[in-house]
């Protein structure tokens, strides 16, 4: 997958190989945008982003969170556009980017407790953090948002990150993940890329989102990313809760 925008004189550019279910070249050209120009990139995503093939929930939940607009270019375009846009602009190619604040040494306790104090590592508003546990309870990793100068470095999104980062493969089955805010439709998509199938992981938030991020994401049946994701069938695990 191949991505690009163009501001003021450069084109930035992002290609990825789909080795991680995370990632796209989406994904690496928003993260990177906002990781090397914080201070710039509210203007730079304001662009529309060029795209070689349909997005994913993924790279859209990425783009309805930390960017603003898209348009698909199809593959016999590609080149043409790519090269019509590049001219005499300065290729500005975006590397792979990693943000992982997570627990070194996985905490044990209450996750309610838990919760609270990953909280307080936390910039930005709001604070969120994630639990990931194993089958047996076992927190396997934790993980907490900073978003005070990246927009996309929310708590699942890091969490996702450190573990595919850890360990190259998917959360054991049966393993449940708790965070403190109901997930945006960004978090909900790369929360769906821990297992690639709704079977191997079971999802708990302890607060609802009062706003609309969280509405239309693939963790909701019926809404528009839910579909795109392949309307996954949430009877067949143990559904989205909220904590009571």
């Amino acid at each position: 997958m191949r991505a690009f925008l163009v501001h003021q004189g450069a084109l930035y550019h992002s290609e990825c190989d789909g080795s991680r279910p995370h990632r796209t070249a989406v994904t690496e050209l928003v993260r990177g945008i906002w990781r090397l120009f914080p201070g710039q990139a509210l203007s730079l995503l304001r662009n529309r982003i060029f795209v070689d093939r349909p997005l994913s929930p993924v790279c859209e939940g990425m783009i309805k969170v930390a960017a603003k607009r898209f348009e698909v270019v199809g593959p016999e375009e590609w080149d043409s556009r790519f090269t019509s846009f590049t001219g005499d602009r300065n290729l500005v190619t975006l590397p792979a980017i990693s943000t992982l604040t997570h627990t070194r040494e996985p905490p044990s306790g209450a996750i309610e407790e838990l919760l609270a104090d990953l909280k307080l590592k936390s910039d930005g508003f709001p604070r969120v953090s994630s639990v990931l546990l194993d089958p047996e309870g076992k927190v396997l990793l934790a993980s907490w948002s900073m978003t005070a100068s990246d927009r996309t470095a929310h708590a699942e999104v890091n969490l996702v990150e450190a573990w595919f980062t850890l360990h190259s493969q998917s959360v054991p089955s049966g393993s449940s993940l708790h965070v403190s805010l109901r997930p945006c439709a960004m978090c909900a998509a790369q929360i769906l890329a821990l297992t690639g199938i709704p079977s191997g992981l079971r999802v708990v938030f302890h607060e609802e989102d009062p706003g609309p991020a969280s509405k239309n994401s693939c963790l909701v049946p019926g809404s528009d990313l839910w579909k795109k994701a392949g309307s996954p069938d949430w009877r067949a695990w143990p559904a989205v809760t909220q904590d009571e």
